[in-house]
């Protein structure tokens, strides 16, 4: 595969670079935070006082996910002490993160430093002198860094942009479709087609576009759009409109831009060489960011034994050519929409929110801007905000699913499950005539039915997604429970239980309803064992402490059984789920237990269990 093919080179990117984390930072010089003298570094060089406002201010911007603000604090705390390698590096590293300008005096002063000259700092000052429109420095700042495996393999992008903008089209043209074996061969032929074009050497750039059209794993935007805006200026409209509109039946988020990128089909996406440096930053950002997904999948799954950089290191890497694009085109909407989804898995939603609140309006990718603001909101509880936002989505895309299934999300998160049941529904008419009505639209629209008391139909979605994915162990489990709660055929709810814990044997929910079933068919001795296993693995489960505590209680064992609902209130169930543990107790209470009077009448005991655990059932 190709990130795997790419990987080797990402060790190298990392260790060139200057990405030392800030937490680091903070523990290698924590003690000088607090020394109000001079004192050596390991070399035994003095350094001065350090600015420990700054410094601290600093590393909690860089927790956030605030790179500007870093940038600005780190650079604070190096003025104060120079001499200091490591808080010059942060500074450096945070300014680039941030496309902030003064990334470039802080190159030249980290270039000055022992050892400090990195391939950081070179792309850095080629980019300047990119910029300032002065490309043969920038050639000669690029061919610094090529050392570097990563840099090396866009480097052939970078060097045919600085022919270009010197006059020499033909050259960098032949540099980048002259090269044989390189995974990026489809990206060299896109750009070698985006300087044919820039250079309005038309007719070479539609050949060039369509090579890469064929050598392409399915759409690329870029190359869509650019190849979709050649074709309008030939004069072949429907050919233009139908590749756009290939690409967005392909791509539901695209799709929400679909009008917009539809006005804006003339446009071409690269129109100078700083714009197309930009976008191999870009390339190379998306590189780094899928090999982080991939590691991350294969971690998952136990597949990967090599030393690897982990996510973080991946996706600063990422992070630092995002830098380099905005910095060359501050505009560049792919850009900040990769960098806030960085930001938002690294649990930064407010940095997340700026980065996409800084796209205009006007940009054809906005609504994509839009929707992912939307999620932000939702995820961060701003619900209201949220519902606005979608709303608005679907009104101006009314046929398309995603808005109005997040925004049926969204309604069920309020607990308006009338309004869900209403969006959800209008997802699965629109996805009907298309035939791709998913499994898990039914199944949202089931938890909502379930929600609402309407058994019936919620059973009936339930049965409708099994249809659709017969393995699928949450829909297994849903309607198993849902039936065991009822006591409705349960030797078919064990059926179904049964086999939902053969395709996920270690699913905690799973074997409490599995356990439940078992005790409600009256084998207590199974049920007993299926609920403490699952208690063990969701301590903080309420409703598999009520259940567990239900069993030890027709199994005679009282005592036990009504520590279990103790413990069970203190984990802030839901208020049905409260209901039905306190009168449970009522009835041990009514059966002379005297521990379950004294409950009774004092406040909810706090559960006594480990924190952070994992729980709540995969149930409507």
């Amino acid at each position: 595969m190709l990130f795997c093919r790419l990987l080797p080179t990402v060790f190298l990117l990392l260790s060139a670079s200057v990405l030392t984390p800030a937490v680091a930072a903070r523990d290698a010089t924590a003690a000088e935070v607090h020394s109000a003298g001079p004192h050596q570094d390991q070399a035994g060089g003095q350094h001065g006082h350090v600015d420990s406002g700054a410094f601290l201010t600093a590393v909690v911007a860089t927790h956030n996910g605030d790179d500007l603000d870093a940038a600005r604090a780190f650079r604070a705390a190096a003025a104060a002490d120079p001499s200091n390698k490591d808080l010059v590096k942060q500074a450096f590293v945070r300014s680039v993160m941030a496309g902030d300008p003064e990334a470039v005096p802080l190159a030249h002063l980290n270039a000055a430093l022992p050892g400090g000259q990195t391939i950081i700092s070179s792309l850095v000052l080629g980019n300047d002198a990119a910029v300032r429109g002065d490309w043969p420095a920038a050639s000669r700042y690029y061919q610094q860094a090529g050392a570097d495996p990563m840099a090396h393999l866009i480097m052939p992008m970078l060097q045919a942009w600085c022919q270009q903008a010197q006059g020499h089209a033909d050259e960098a043209i032949a540099a980048l479709t002259h090269i044989q074996g390189s995974v990026l061969v489809p990206f060299y032929t896109l750009h070698a087609a985006l300087i044919a074009q820039v250079a309005q050497k038309k007719a070479q750039a539609g050949d060039l576009f369509a090579l890469s059209a064929r050598m392409m794993p399915g759409y690329d935007l870029l190359l869509t759009r650019s190849y979709a805006a050649w074709f309008w200026a030939q004069g072949e409209q429907t050919k233009a409109r139908n590749l756009l509109r290939s690409m967005l039946e392909a791509d539901p988020v695209l799709a929400l831009a679909g009008t917009q990128l539809q006005a804006s089909i003339s446009h071409f996406p690269v129109a100078s060489p700083q714009q197309g440096v930009a976008r191999a930053y870009v390339l190379t950002a998306f590189l780094l960011r899928q090999q982080s997904l991939q590691q991350s999948r294969q971690s998952a799954a136990g597949q990967e034994n090599r030393p690897m950089p982990n996510d973080h290191q991946f996706d600063e890497a990422s992070r630092l050519m995002l830098g380099f694009a905005l910095g060359l085109d501050p505009h560049l909407a792919e850009a900040r929409l990769m960098l806030a989804e960085i930001q938002d898995d690294e649990g930064h939603q407010t940095a997340a929110r700026e980065t996409l609140l800084r796209i205009p309006q006007t940009d054809p990718l906005a609504p994509v801007a839009a929707f992912r603001l939307a999620l932000a909101d939702g995820s961060t509880g701003n619900l209201d905000e949220a519902r606005e936002k979608l709303n608005r989505l679907v009104q101006e895309s009314p046929n398309l699913i995603l808005p109005v299934r997040a925004l049926g999300n969204t309604l069920s998160a309020q607990k308006d499950w009338k309004g869900a049941i209403a969006a959800y529904t209008q997802a699965i008419a629109l996805a009907t005539p298309k035939k791709a009505v998913d499994w898990s639209l039914l199944f949202l629209r089931s938890m909502a039915y379930h929600e609402m008391g309407d058994w019936p139909h919620a059973k009936a979605d339930l049965k409708a997604a099994l249809v659709l994915a017969p393995d699928e162990p949450v829909l297994l489990n849903s309607l198993g429970y849902s039936m065991a709660e009822r006591k409705e055929d349960l030797p078919e709810a064990e059926k179904l239980l049964r086999r939902a814990i053969a395709l996920s044997p270690q699913d905690a929910a799973i074997r409490d309803s599995l356990g439940w079933v078992r005790v409600e068919q009256g084998d207590l001795k199974e049920g007993i064992m299926l609920l403490e296993q699952a208690a063990e693995q969701t301590p903080e489960d309420p409703e598999v402490n009520y259940h567990l505590g239900e069993a030890y209680w027709r199994a005679g064992r009282h005592s036990e059984a009504v520590d279990q609902w103790n413990v069970a209130l203190g984990l802030k169930p839901e208020p049905g789920d409260e209901a039905l543990i306190r009168a449970a107790l009522a009835r041990a209470a009514a059966s002379g237990d005297k521990k379950a009077e004294q409950i009774q009448h004092a406040s909810p005991a706090k559960a006594d269990a480990p924190a952070g655990q994992p729980g709540g059932k995969q149930t409507p």
